[in-house]
């Protein structure tokens, strides 16, 4: 395992496990590598969006020798962006703008969570949800966000 691994690991988790909002919205589900991505290129995407970025990849050596062992971690910020206006309902509860940011924060760390045994067999060792930032806006580009930290970890030999 190495950071782009966990990163990747982490991004096709959400992108296989995580319900569209258009599809919640009542429109066309998209595929998930249109609208979850993981510091790539991303042309033309529509709002609403998913976006990892890494914030830090600390490591600890837990043994000493010329192939010590080490727990490594990464830090990955997951933003969830959506445009003003867009509305999606769930049980009938409609949500817009900083609820529905503050919805899908809730849903990416539940996913994650369930998704605990999935991301261990990919190599993951641990997973920890760490915090749930405000719910920001901007209004030049009127986009709501916010982001779920996460940290996941893992050993290496090498």
């Amino acid at each position: 395992m190495n950071t782009v691994q966990a990163i990747t690991t982490i991004r096709d988790s959400l992108r296989n496990h995580l319900t569209d909002p258009y599809s919640l919205a009542g429109g066309v589900p998209r595929t998930a590598s249109t609208y979850i991505f993981a510091d790539e290129p991303i042309l033309g995407a529509k709002y609403p969006q998913i976006q990892l970025k890494k914030l830090d990849n600390p490591t600890v050596p837990i043994s000493i020798g010329p192939d010590y062992w080490e727990h490594e971690q990464v830090f990955i910020n997951i933003w969830f962006y959506s445009k003003n206006g867009f509305k999606l309902t769930v049980n009938g509860v409609e949500y817009t703008n900083a609820q529905l940011v503050e919805y899908y924060l809730s849903l990416i760390k539940t996913t994650l969570k369930s998704q605990f045994l999935t991301l261990q067999t990919a190599g993951v060792g641990g997973y920890k949800h760490i915090n749930t930032s405000p719910i920001g806006y901007d209004p030049e580009t009127q986009l709501y966000y916010g982001n779920v930290n996460i940290r996941v970890w893992w050993f290496n030999s090498t």
